[in-house]
C-alpha cells in the first residue's frame, strides 16, 4: 500500500482529481492553427538590477566606443543600481557645402535658343536638350551630372555656331561666285 500512496504522489503533478478547475481560456492564433492556454503574461521592462547580467563588464576608462546606433552587447552597461544611460544617436555627416570660389556649372540656354534660331536647328535643339538637364540636375543637387550636361550643352553650342558662320560664309560665296561667273 505504501508502494501505491508513494506512486500517486509522485504522479501528482496537475490538481487532486477531485479538485474543481476554472474556465479555461484558450485562445487560437488567425495564423495557423498553434494556441495558448490562459491570457499572456503582461508585458514589464527587464529589471535594472539584473542588468549586469546581460552585458559584458565594463570596458577600460579610454577604450574606443562604438559609434551610431545602440547595438545590444556592445557598450559597456551600468552597474546594479546605476542609472540606465541615455541612447544617443549621432546625426549622419552632412554633405560638405560648396565652396564659395567654387561656382555653379553655366547651363547655357540663351547662347542655345539663339544657334538654334540663327546658326543650325538640329545641334541647336540638342543644346537646348543637354542645358535644360543642366538645369534639372542644378535644381536636385546633383552638381557632378551639371557639370557633364554643361560641357556637352557648350560644344554643341559652340559647333553649332561654327557650323552655322560656315554655312553663311559658303553661302555667300557661292552667291557671289554665281553672279559674277
Amino acid at each position: 500500500m505504501e508502494a501505491g500512496a508513494g506512486a500517486e504522489a509522485g504522479a501528482g503533478a496537475g490538481p487532486p482529481p477531485g479538485a474543481e478547475r476554472g474556465p479555461r481560456a484558450v485562445a487560437a492564433l488567425s495564423s495557423g492553427p498553434a494556441a495558448f492556454e490562459g491570457e499572456p503574461p503582461p508585458y514589464s521592462p527587464p529589471d535594472p538590477r539584473s542588468a549586469h547580467l546581460l552585458c559584458p563588464p565594463f570596458a577600460p576608462a579610454f577604450a574606443p566606443q562604438p559609434s551610431g546606433a545602440f547595438q545590444p552587447g556592445l557598450g559597456p552597461c551600468p552597474q546594479p543600481g546605476a542609472p540606465l544611460p541615455f541612447i544617443l544617436f549621432e546625426p549622419r555627416p552632412s554633405p560638405a557645402p560648396p565652396a564659395a570660389s567654387q561656382q555653379p556649372p553655366k547651363d547655357y540656354l540663351v547662347e542655345s535658343v539663339l544657334v538654334t534660331v540663327f546658326c543650325c536647328l538640329l545641334t541647336g535643339v540638342v543644346a537646348l536638350v543637354y542645358s535644360h538637364e543642366t538645369r534639372a540636375a542644378l535644381s536636385r543637387g546633383d552638381v557632378a551630372q551639371a557639370k557633364v550636361a554643361s560641357r556637352k550643352a557648350q560644344s554643341l553650342v559652340l559647333f553649332s555656331l561654327l557650323f552655322g558662320l560656315f554655312a553663311s560664309f559658303s553661302w555667300v560665296v557661292y552667291v557671289l561666285v554665281a553672279l559674277y561667273l
